[in-house]
Order: C-alpha cells, then structure tokens, then sequence
C-alpha cells in the first residue's frame, strides 16, 4: 500500500532529544531565541515569536489584535474546519468568503463581498502552499483600515512578487507540526512586523514553562505511528479505517487525540528548536525537489483531474498533491484501495466552512468539498512509487467513466 502521507524521522531526531534533555534551562532558552531570529529572517519580519501551535499563534494574535465578542473575522469557506470554533470561542463571528475552486483560495472578489460593519479582520490562508492574491486583498484591507491575518502554516516558502507570504499581513502563523515544511514535532511561529503586538504576545507567552518531554514523547508517538504505516498490514487496516462507513469517525478520532498531545499552552522547548534550526537550513532544497515531483505527477495525470492552479499569483511552496476529480471520490478512494493506493477525500483533506456555518452561497467552496482528492505526494516517496500512483489513476480514470 502507498500510505497518503508519511512522517519524515531521521536518527539525527533521536540525538536532538537526547542533547535536548540534557541541557539547562538558560540553553534551551538561547536556542529557542536563534530559531526565532533564523525564522524571522526567512519570513522577512523583524519579529518571529515561537508558540504553542498554530492555532496557539492565531489566538495569541485575535486577542492581540483586540478582536473579540460581535466583531467579524472573514475567513476562507474551504479551509481547516476546526478553526472556527478557535473564533466562535472569543465571541468573533467568523464569515466565509468563497474561494476559486482552481486555487482553492479566496479571492479580492470574494472577501469583498463579505465585508461588512462589523468586519474587523480578514483571515488569508495560502492553503497547500499555493499563495492567494495577498496582495489584492491587502489592497482592498488598507482601503478599508481592516488588518489581514496570514495562515502560512502549509506555505512556509512561498513567495510573491519574491516576497515570502507572512510579510504582508499585520501579522502571519505558521506551523512546525510533523508533516510540514519546518517539521519540529508540534509548535508554531507568529511573525509579524508590529512591534506593539509583537511585545504583547511575549509577555503573554513569556511564563509558560518549558519542559522538553512532551515534544519528544509526541516524535516517539509519531515514530510508533510511521511504523504501523510502513507495516503490511496497513493496506488491511486502511479499508477499515477509510472506508465509507467509518472513515469520518476515524478521522474526527484521530484528530482528536492529535490534540491531546499537542501542547496547548507550553513554551516551545529546545528541542523543536533544534529540529527547527536544522529543517531550516535545508528547507529550501527540500521545497525544489517536492516541487519538482509535483509538477511531473501533475503532468502525468489524465484530463479527469483538474490539479490545483498553485501558482496563480506567486511561487508555491510545497505542502501535499490535491487535485479536483471528476467524477464519483469514495468509488475512486475504494478502488485505488484495492490496488494499493490510499487517497484521502472529503473532510480529510480539507473542510467546507461555509457549510459548517449554515451558508449556502459559496459554490467554490461546496465544489472543493465535493471533489478534492489528496493524492501521496510527500518526503522520501521514490520515482518508482510516483510512477506507480500515476499509473493506477490513469487506470482507474478510464475504469470509473
């Protein structure tokens, strides 16, 4: 079976923690703040501030900013879904926006026409790496004196016009869970340019306490889990889980108790800043092979397919293969199954916010919902096995007409 994702684990992992655990607090301190400065430097701010998680660094920002009970946050309609009741819980409405189902991002257009009174903050997200018209939307903001908020968490990398996404907004997120681009088992990254809210948020962030086990449990959970994949009996376990009878549930549980060991409201420890300093330095070779193999798996695959537009309006980082399929997803799902491939579909790539939120009227969102395939496409996945998943998709797109 080709597993739709993998967890990238390297002995080297392993020796970090080991030295990690060893060193004194003040040391973790030290290391904590170089992988902030490299990261700022990345991002082209003069602020990086290392967080929890990413959702960590949203609140921090939403309540930093002063949004609260009544104010309105537009927010894309296809994004992650568990992102709104992180709004809903401050008392901040949260109001889709459609997106182009070619990019899967939100438009000027589209967040235009959702401002309104009581819209205090407009909420980009560059979702699969592919960078959205920031600048068209920081356009219409700045017109409107409304602040834009990026979610970089897929697109660490990105660039637009040569300018790394997160530089544009008053304040950006980006995510360092396992599969991302700066993988360091969990934590986050609030980079902004505001010095005032940038001061805000470390002296709300600056009594947490920092315990190195916990991240260094999750990379142990995490390597548990990567070897359950690599086993034969995950294409036996993979029916079960995703099939159409309980895939939802299994995904709403694993979700769950992804949340459980993620920290909440811990500093981020020396550890994941060594795993952070390391993935930085080779972030950018890393981007150009996986971009390189999106764009042959892109070229390789039949009409029926419609691959994401990622660059559109800037350069793309890399962060998972989704394309649109035309035609029925759970019978493609089950029939990539039995040969060996596993594709993700529905809520397990990303979710219909609008929907959740009772609007009927953002049919680029409802369109991505209802055809969005997540395709493996991820780090140490060989040219044989790429070659083979195009393979049986061009197969299978002739079979299911």
């Amino acid at each position: 079976m080709i597993p739709r994702r993998r967890i990238p684990l390297e002995w080297a992992d392993l020796a970090d923690a080991l030295r990690a655990l060893r060193d004194s607090s003040d040391a973790a301190a030290v290391r904590v703040a170089a992988f902030e400065h490299a990261f700022a430097v990345e991002v082209g701010v003069p602020h990086a501030v290392a967080t929890a998680s990413g959702r960590d660094a949203l609140g921090l920002i939403l309540d930093g900013m002063g949004l609260g009970a009544g104010d309105e946050l537009v927010i894309p309609a296809y994004t992650l879904g568990e992102l709104v009741p992180l709004v809903q819980a401050r008392g901040i409405v949260p109001v889709p926006a459609d997106v182009d189902p070619d990019t899967f991002n939100m438009t000027a257009d589209s967040v235009a026409a959702r401002i309104g009174a009581r819209t205090r903050a407009i909420f980009v997200v560059h979702l699969l790496g592919a960078p959205c018209d920031i600048r068209g939307i920081c356009a219409l903001a700045e017109a409107r004196g409304i602040p834009v908020i990026e979610d970089c968490a897929h697109a660490f990398g990105a660039r637009v016009d040569g300018r790394p996404v997160g530089s544009f907004g008053r304040a950006a997120l980006f995510s360092l869970e396992a599969t991302k681009a700066v993988a360091a088992f969990g934590g986050g990254i609030l980079a902004t340019a505001d010095d005032g809210l940038a001061a805000a948020v470390r002296s709300r962030v600056a009594g947490r306490a920092r315990r190195e086990w916990p991240p260094v449990r999750k990379m142990l959970l995490k390597l548990v889990e990567e070897l359950a994949v690599r086993s034969p009996a995950y294409a036996v376990a993979a029916r079960l889980m995703f099939s159409p009878h309980s895939a939802g549930g299994f995904d709403r549980l694993y979700r769950r108790a992804h949340d459980r060991v993620r920290g909440r409201a811990a500093a981020f420890s020396g550890f994941q800043a060594r795993l952070g300093l390391r993935r930085l330095a080779r972030s950018a070779a890393r981007r150009q092979h996986l971009n390189a193999q999106w764009e042959a798996l892109a070229r390789s695959l039949p009409a029926r397919f419609r691959v994401q537009r990622r660059s559109e309006c800037g350069e793309p980082a890399f962060y998972n293969f989704v394309a649109r399929f035309d035609g029925d997803i759970a019978a493609l799902r089950a029939a990539a199954q039995r040969r060996g491939l596993d594709l993700g579909i529905g809520g397990e790539v990303m979710d219909d916010t609008a929907a959740m939120l009772g609007f009927t009227d953002c049919p680029g969102a409802a369109a991505a919902a209802a055809q969005a395939v997540l395709i493996p496409l991820y780090d140490g996945l060989s040219a044989r096995r790429l070659r083979r998943t195009a393979d049986i998709l061009d197969r299978l797109a002739k079979e299911l007409e």
